[in-house]
């Protein structure tokens, strides 16, 4: 199991090693999408759950968004009027 060295947080490693494999990607001549598989590959964790895992989606939609890399999902809006229809 990978940990962050001292006084780094999960969500700073993550957004590092996304940036490694991203740059590792560019200087191979991999397209956009195989770089986001990389780095979906590349989760340095054994469980995709708790506080590991947000710190990473987090980093990772900071990540995808800056570099423009495809396999978002999009936010859902916290508009009134966008509630489940439980709340109506």
């Amino acid at each position: 199991m990978v940990e962050p060295y001292e006084g780094v947080g999960f969500a700073i490693y993550s957004y590092n090693l996304m940036a490694e494999v991203y740059n590792d990607g560019r200087a191979e001549g991999k397209n956009l999408e195989q770089i986001a598989s990389d780095i979906d590959a590349n989760y340095p964790w054994d469980e995709r759950s708790g506080w590991r895992y947000k710190q990473w989606l987090r980093a990772r939609r900071e990540f995808f968004e800056e570099h423009g890399l495809p396999g978002l999902q999009p936010r859902r809006s916290l508009k009134l009027g966008n509630e489940l229809s439980v709340y109506r």
